[in-house]
């Protein structure tokens, strides 16, 4: 990629990259690999969906703020209630909604500070990079599976996920946040239990073990991962390329890069399209969380 591109490639970036664990002088990791990525307040505990939604009253959290301002509270969930299916039907997706956007923005805010320190390295010489830009860039490759030195297919992977693709496939693999590996594991993307093990739900007879997370942000930080690393999407990791140098990456066009994500194929995509108009997924694209008073949601078990 030549320098004009790479600077190109900065400037879509946009402002205001989130990262909670970030101190001066280092170098940001991808959000799959914080281990505490949540901010450092006191944790507010809830004991159903019905006070969250009566939280998001008290602020006047409303999605049709979001639409028209792109400003989002720093109200960040950190697990589902067990109660979302008690709410009317219009109030349930409205609060799932609401509840996953800023953990998807802060998730995708880090990738993008992953990305633009990617770009920065990648544009000088390497005979000027630092031992820990050595080391930053060795651990990268290795996280995302690339061969050493091809920069360039690391820089395809790099990068985020538009928020209503995000949202559409939450929605469609966890029912709007009620299904029992969303509620009891934080698996809204319907992630099998990688190859690598880790922590994990069993589907009834134990048969299919599913892979369960600490929390929502986990889980959302690993299913971008698994499309940014997972060879069978390099066809989603070209497309949104192209999408991105065209100023046209939206959810509604990436998904058709999932065809390999389910066994439904094309009824998948074309019903993550329909979630996507239907609801207004894509408006929430460029949505911002707003720095001041950051505050953590749990609800206890």
């Amino acid at each position: 990629m030549s320098v004009c591109c790479r600077s190109k490639a900065l400037a879509v970036l946009g402002a205001g990259l989130l990262s909670f664990q970030l101190m001066a002088g280092e170098l940001p990791l991808p959000p799959e690999l914080e281990s505490s990525p949540y901010p450092n307040v006191p944790v507010t505990e809830l004991a159903s969906a019905t006070g969250l939604v009566s939280l998001y009253h008290q602020i006047n959290y409303q999605l049709s703020d979001v639409e028209s301002s792109s400003e989002l509270p720093a109200i960040y969930v950190e697990n589902l209630p067990k109660d979302l299916n008690a709410l009317p039907t219009d109030e349930k997706s409205q609060t799932f909604i609401r509840l996953l956007l800023p953990t998807i923005v802060a998730v995708n805010n880090e990738i993008l500070a992953a990305r633009k320190t990617l770009i920065g390295i990648i544009d000088k010489s390497q005979d000027q990079w630092t031992e820990d830009e050595k080391a930053w860039m060795a651990k990268m490759v290795k996280d995302y599976g690339v061969k050493a030195n091809n920069y360039d297919e690391l820089l395809l992977q790099v990068d985020v996920i538009p928020v209503g693709m995000a949202l559409a496939q939450a929605i469609d693999e966890s029912g709007w946040g009620t299904s029992h590996f969303a509620v009891a594991g934080n698996n809204l993307y319907g992630e099998h239990l990688p190859s690598g093990g880790g922590k994990f739900l069993t589907t009834p007879g134990g048969h299919v073990k599913v892979a369960a997370f600490d929390s929502l942000f986990e889980g959302t930080a690993s299913y971008i991962h698994n499309v940014n690393r997972t060879k069978a999407y390099r066809q989603l990791w070209l497309l949104r390329k192209k999408l991105r140098a065209k100023h046209e990456l939206t959810g509604y066009e990436l998904v058709g890069g999932l065809i390999h994500y389910s066994t439904r194929g094309q009824a998948y995509v074309d019903n993550l399209r329909a979630l996507i108009k239907h609801h207004n997924l894509d408006s929430f694209d460029n949505a911002k969380v707003e720095d001041s008073s950051p505050e953590v949601i749990r609800f206890g078990r």
